[in-house]
């Protein structure tokens, strides 16, 4: 009996705990662009459209450092850089007005030759959300 309550009692504590881990989780990207060397990832960048924040991510202990740019319709292109290093991010807040078009993607800095970049990704800006309090 005893250690039937108490496993009732450790499966509760397990499914309060996922449940809480599920409820303080960060919203996912809306969507996400990618930079490969030698066929694995390098970088990437992560938009949320809710609230126009960008995500710059160093997915590979290469010694190299990574940006990401993007670039609204009939603007210049824009730059965002990392230098944490490997596994590491950077986050960037933009604000945009709604319903613009934007693109954007993530290179790798190679000191010595033609810098690395992934394809462009097409998006649109999204409303922001109010910031909560």
């Amino acid at each position: 009996m005893f250690m039937n309550n108490l496993r009732r009692a450790a499966m509760a504590a397990c499914a309060a705990g996922a449940v809480s881990l599920i409820a303080v989780s960060p919203a996912s990207a809306t969507d996400k662009a990618q930079v490969y060397t030698n066929q694995s990832e390098a970088g990437r960048v992560n938009y949320w459209t809710s609230s126009h924040d960008f995500r710059v991510s160093d997915t590979k202990c290469d010694g190299r450092s990574v940006y990401a740019q993007y670039q609204r319709a009939g603007a210049t292109v824009q730059t965002m850089r990392h230098n944490g290093g490997c596994r590491t991010y950077k986050d960037f807040n933009r604000n945009f007005t709604k319903g613009q078009t934007i693109k954007y993607r993530a290179c790798v800095n190679i000191p010595t030759l033609r810098d690395i970049c992934g394809n462009w990704k097409k998006d649109t800006t999204g409303t922001r959300l109010a910031p909560a309090h």
